[in-house]
């Protein structure tokens, strides 16, 4: 047995439910599976204890961060080589069989990268999903060796928040000339899910106050290879376009679905007019703590520029 796939969950029980079905149902006889419950306060224990299977190994740890759960798992890994996605990805059966033979496609490499997709279909107003192409290293879709990267420390846990954790260590691993090859068979499917208002609007500050964090402290760490993964070659450009553009990209997204795709009859995009709205008032509050933010902190980003 050479690879085993990790999955770090934190309140995202029903999520988990289903994930797991379909673990045993497509890869539980290709790859074992280690579920690291990062201090779960729904019925994920309950969840876990349900779905008892002789190659799933679960850990139950207090409640720190995602990094925290990622390098646990690290060291509890069984095998030589650990793949990470999140509990709200699809996974197909052609990505066990492609993951059971990474090591040997990729017998040298210390970290392997997959596409994430987003499932077929516009994407509707106030959901959350997630699409990386390549370039991006997001843990929904990462392959690595274990020695190799728990000799380079694992996950900076001073990442605090899920944010940047994964990007970080993909930089570091470029910073020392470790290649990490792209390997476009190993699809992991992200589906669009739909965002709570009140929730989101309430921890807009706080989610901002940890984004606007995570992304300077990426660009301290890696100041000559953060322009790999962003389309800036410094955070102080980073945040800046975050000040101006933000809450545009959301009108557009939801300009885009509910005018101008051309698939959608006219009850699917009178249905989304009121998660448009709601996804537009977010976006608004987002943007204007992240100006706020970038306002106090104008010194410290100001010296985020590269030389």
């Amino acid at each position: 047995m050479e690879i085993a796939l990790a999955v770090p969950t934190y309140n995202q029980a029903e999520l988990l439910r289903a994930f797991l079905s379909a673990w045993r149902e497509l890869g539980a006889d290709l790859v074992p599976l280690i579920v690291v419950d990062d201090g779960s306060s729904d019925a994920t224990p309950a969840v876990l204890r349900e779905a008892a299977h002789p190659r799933l190994t679960a850990h139950h740890l207090q409640h720190v961060s995602a990094a925290h759960a990622r390098n646990h798992a690290l060291r509890q890994a069984p095998t030589p080589w650990l793949a990470f996605t999140d509990t709200d990805c699809i996974l197909s059966r052609s990505y066990f069989e492609n993951l059971a033979n990474i090591p040997s496609r990729y017998p040298g490499a210390a970290a392997v990268e997959g596409p994430v997709r987003p499932v077929a279909g516009p994407k509707p107003p106030f959901t959350h999903s997630l699409h990386n192409p390549g370039g991006t290293y997001a843990t929904a879709n990462m392959v690595f060796r274990v020695d190799k990267v728990l000799a380079l420390g694992g996950f900076d846990e001073g990442f605090t928040a899920n944010y940047r954790e994964d990007t970080d260590l993909a930089l570091t691993l470029l910073d020392h000339d470790v290649a990490i090859p792209f390997c476009a068979d190993l699809v992991v499917e992200h589906p669009h899910l739909p965002r709570g208002f009140l929730r989101s609007l309430r921890a807009a500050y706080r989610t901002q106050v940890r984004l606007v964090a995570a992304e300077m402290r990426l660009y301290r760490k890696h100041p000559s290879s953060y322009a790999r993964v962003r389309h800036h070659g410094d955070a102080r450009g980073t945040l800046a376009d975050w000040c101006v553009k933000y809450f545009a990209l959301y009108f557009k997204e939801c300009l885009r679905y509910l005018c101008r795709q051309p698939g959608l009859r006219a009850g699917e995009r009178l249905r989304a007019v009121a998660p448009a709205l709601q996804a537009m008032i977010v976006a608004l509050a987002e943007q204007a703590c992240i100006v706020g933010l970038c306002m106090v902190k104008w010194r410290e980003i100001a010296r985020l520029k590269r030389s």
